[in-house]
């Protein structure tokens, strides 16, 4: 399966799958202003099927982040808090993330659902702002 690329199942919507992924709608929706490629035989991104923005058909092909690679062994903390998102979230979109698990190799590839609607988001755009 390619990473950051979810098939919709019978009866899901952005909503339901963001809240599976700890994040909100708007992410995952914002994440699909273009179609992500599909496999031959499979809609790329049925947009609504008249139950509003938010409904998907079944085998509907979405994008949930951007595909990152890590350039140099980083943690966990450290690399969500780069794209101002939590280690949740990116453990989340990342099953093979275990929870356990502190770092991230260098040339690792990580589906990244960075925060588009954050209010924790530093001023300056560069994370997470220091809560502590």
């Amino acid at each position: 399966v390619e990473r950051c690329v979810y098939c919709a199942g019978r009866g899901e919507s952005f909503e339901s799958i963001a809240v599976s992924l700890g994040t909100d709608w708007l992410q995952v929706f914002a994440a699909n202003t273009q179609p992500a490629m599909a496999p031959i035989g499979v809609s790329a991104l049925a947009w609504p099927m008249g139950g509003g923005a938010d409904a998907l058909r079944e085998g509907t092909i979405i994008r949930l982040g951007t595909v990152y690679e890590v350039p140099g062994k980083t943690t966990v903390r450290s690399l969500a808090s780069l794209f101002a998102t939590s280690s949740e979230v990116l453990r989340g979109a990342n099953p093979d993330i275990g929870n356990d698990q502190e770092t991230v190799e260098e040339g690792s590839r990580v589906c990244v659902l960075a925060s588009i609607c954050d209010s924790q988001v530093a001023p300056d755009g560069s994370g997470l702002q220091d809560t502590a």
